[in-house]
């Protein structure tokens, strides 16, 4: 692994957290495409452990997206895997288009 890859695999999470204490996120807004991933921020309306998914639905109303976590996603705030997930639970998901899947890349529970 180069220094360039190494450094946008951190480089992803922190740019992700940094927006969420700014506010960013918080406020609705999503992200620019930002290193292949883009940001979803909203409430979970439902969880299946078994699939690794999980679904949400945007703040403000609009979208729902069913987010797939394999084991490469990232878990921040609390939670450590989907099974930690709950129906009402808010959260920032940064995510990739893989075929026909949202794949999480980065979960952060904001609580």
């Amino acid at each position: 692994m180069s220094g360039t890859q190494r450094l946008s695999v951190v480089a992803i999470p922190a740019l992700f957290l940094a927006a969420i204490l700014c506010g960013l996120l918080e406020s609705g807004l999503e992200l620019a495409r930002a290193e292949g991933g883009t940001a979803f921020v909203g409430t979970v309306l439902s969880v299946d452990t078994s699939s690794g998914k999980f679904a949400v639905k945007k703040d403000g109303g609009g979208s729902r997206f069913t987010f797939v976590a394999n084991e490469k996603t990232h878990f921040d705030g609390g939670a450590k895997a989907v099974k930690d997930l709950k129906k009402d639970d808010h959260v920032a998901v940064l995510y990739q288009v893989q075929g026909s899947q949202y794949v999480a890349l980065n979960v952060t529970l904001t609580k």
